[in-house]
């Protein structure tokens, strides 16, 4: 067998097969033969119909079959004998097959590139440092008050954090259009869940006010038969409501999950739990500081096929958190999150894969088997009594003991190269690096 390769350029490679024609031969007369066994052919016992006759009916079969066969299995001896890396499946092309001749074919693949890891020992972070204060827990708990308030009725005019309960009928030269009615509507004003115009409009407002209001809208409206048209509201405002902060009593206490009920001890779960999450957040800040060092001091090529397989994959895991009707739809999904708004960072995902496995491979990294266990000590404790059956779980599920391990080996390189960083600590507010750990999360 005869093997070549052309560099076409980048990571693309063409990998010229030939496969002599006694060995083709060989493999359509044994084709035949299998097929001869079990072939019904009328004048002839069962496998003992004459060679000739059954070249003759399966010759053009057998001969497909065993090209395909040959490819299939010929084409790890090429990879080996031209000791290229292919990253993906290749793309077979035949070139040449004549009866009793040869059989030519091409398998156009990208390989992995080859890497030579700098800057390992030039890398720098900062360390965000934050304190949870007894004002920062102050803070959490009144945002726990507001998201679980209650509404209650004025006799005043409607400002901004307010919510109004209100009719409205729109029309567009006179005629109501569909989707331009509503009863009973609660729209709470700043939170911009309507068009500016009609919000702005039910600012200052009473309960039991009529009024009109001209609602302009945007070229790019959703519904094609609005966009750009102005419509003419008649509003009815039936209610204004203010907000009230849930009280911090022993009922709501234990609503929390403090079964203690007493304020210390609700101040002391959101003091821990803060803790928690500055603690990850830094952690998170610091990994992917290094991270991007890594990359930016690492240039690469990546294989194509290796960032549209990312890219579906990214996709895939985006449409899992939207709304259910929108999951399972793969042509909504490209149109919302199309191949270009994917790529950039699809290939740095590609990339740092490829730049961790060298690092692993060049240090010698082996996984922690202790830091497995205790990793999954970590997610199993945030379900509670439930701890144990998410343990088994994860052990009878290899996908997602893949996933686990993996992220802990990476966790191992960031380790690994943290040793020869240089570190430095930066007071950081706590909303700062909270904010910007909830972003990337």
């Amino acid at each position: 067998m005869d093997v070549s390769v052309e560099n076409p350029g980048g990571l693309k490679r063409r990998l010229k097969v030939q496969i002599p024609a006694d060995r083709v031969n060989t493999a359509v007369d044994e084709k035949v033969k299998r097929v001869g066994q079990h072939a019904r052919i009328p004048g002839f016992r069962p496998g003992k119909a004459p060679t000739k006759v059954l070249y003759q009916r399966y010759g053009a079969q057998a001969r497909q079959e065993a090209v395909s066969e040959l490819i299939q299995s010929t084409y790890p001896e090429a990879v080996e004998k031209s000791e290229l890396n292919p990253a993906g499946q290749p793309e077979i092309e035949l070139d040449a097959f004549e009866e009793d001749g040869p059989l030519s074919f091409t398998a156009n693949i990208e390989v992995y590139p080859e890497i030579e890891l700098k800057g390992l020992d030039s890398i720098t972070v900062e360390k965000p440092v934050a304190e949870v204060t007894d004002a920062e827990v102050d803070k959490t708990l009144d945002r726990i008050r507001d998201q679980n308030k209650s509404w209650e009725e004025v006799e005043r005019e409607s400002a901004d954090g307010d919510q109004v309960v209100v009719d409205y009928v729109g029309r567009i030269d006179g005629e109501a259009f569909e989707g331009g009615t509503g009863n009973d509507i609660e729209i709470t004003l700043g939170e911009e869940q309507f068009l500016p115009d009609m919000e702005r409009a039910m600012v200052g407002r009473k309960p039991g006010e009529e009024f009109q209001v001209d609602v302009a809208f945007p070229e790019d409206y959703g519904a094609e038969d609005l966009a750009g048209k102005t419509a003419t509201f008649d509003v009815t405002v039936k209610a204004v409501k203010e907000a009230k902060p849930a009280e911090v009593d022993e009922a709501f206490i234990k609503q929390m999950g403090i079964e203690e009920g007493t304020l210390e001890a609700l101040r002391d779960k959101i003091r821990e739990s803060l803790e928690q999450e500055v603690k990850h957040a830094i952690d998170t800040s610091v990994k992917t500081q290094t991270m991007d060092a890594l990359y930016e001091a690492n240039p690469i090529d990546v294989p194509e096929s290796m960032v549209a397989q990312e890219i579906d994959r990214m996709r895939k895991e985006a449409m899992q958190r939207m709304p259910e009707e929108m999951q399972g739809n793969e042509e909504q999904a490209k149109q919302l999150l199309p191949d270009d708004a994917l790529r950039e960072q699809a290939t740095k995902r590609v990339a740092l894969g490829l730049l961790i496995a060298e690092v692993i491979s060049e240090k010698e990294l082996e996984l922690d088997q202790d830091k497995v266990a205790e990793k999954m000590d970590e997610i199993a404790a945030g379900y509670g009594d439930q701890a144990e059956a998410v343990k088994n779980y994860y052990q009878q599920n290899p996908q997602l003991m893949q996933g686990l391990q993996a992220m802990v080996m990476e966790q191992q390189v960031v380790d690994d190269l943290l040793a020869n960083a240089t570190i430095t600590e930066k007071d950081t507010e706590l909303d700062e690096l909270l904010n910007a750990n909830r972003q990337q999360g």
